[in-house]
């Protein structure tokens, strides 16, 4: 079917303007959203610092457009890391005889634990984490249940078998950098490109390891 030169024409007249549309669509959402990454209430103008020289360890990229890359980086510094026992069910085992008893229990509570930033950044923590603190590290763990414990509790004694997932109690800072970039190719980037001060956001998490199971301990 011949389809008419003016029908033609009136067609890639019309694609065109849809693809100015999307282009300047988001063109507008990048200027937008750059207000909202500089510190609210600033009125002096964003520092900048070579990029090769803050140490940034991760990055993002936040938006893109024609040829500009929006891009943000990320350093990590570890400021505590306490071992925890993430508890997710008890029992008390009670003897009051003068004889050893045996108690067979089953865990019967799910609980799951989660890393979860609390503030300031959204960006995947789980390397840092287990190269910092402990290689045994996940993001997310959910306690088993009909894990079964058995246990001699010896005479007048009082017993706590406790069933749950070893893990960390961690806290972090995030620095965070923005880098305009001209061009699609990702990090690292030449020495020249700069990048803009944002900030540091303190964050504070669990963070579980894959090791589960049941401790005893006395009442």
């Amino acid at each position: 079917m011949n389809v008419p030169t003016d029908e033609r024409g009136a067609g890639r007249r019309l694609a065109a303007r849809r693809r100015w549309r999307v282009r300047l669509g988001v063109i507008a959402s990048i200027a937008v959203l750059l207000p909202t990454l500089v510190a609210p209430g600033a009125a002096h103008a964003v520092a900048e610092v070579p990029c090769s020289s803050t140490g940034i360890t991760d990055w993002k990229l936040r938006a893109r457009a024609f040829n500009l890359s929006v891009w943000d980086g990320y350093r990590f510094t570890l400021l505590s890391s306490t071992p925890q026992f993430f508890v997710s069910d008890a029992r008390q085992l009670v003897n009051d005889t003068d004889l050893p008893v045996n108690y067979t229990v089953s865990s019967s509570v799910s609980n799951t634990y989660t890393v979860e930033a609390t503030a300031g950044v959204s960006v995947d923590v789980g390397d840092f984490l287990t190269t910092t603190v402990s290689t045994k590290i996940v993001m997310s763990r959910t306690t088993a249940i009909g894990a079964s414990l058995t246990v001699t509790v010896p005479p007048r004694t009082r017993l706590i078998a406790e069933y749950g997932v070893e893990g960390y109690d961690v806290s972090y800072n995030v620095d965070m950098w923005l880098a305009f970039v001209s061009g699609k190719n990702p990090p690292p980037f030449p020495a020249t490109q700069q990048c803009q001060v944002l900030g540091t956001f303190p964050q504070q998490t669990i963070a579980p390891t894959y090791v589960e199971g049941w401790r005893v301990r006395t009442a």
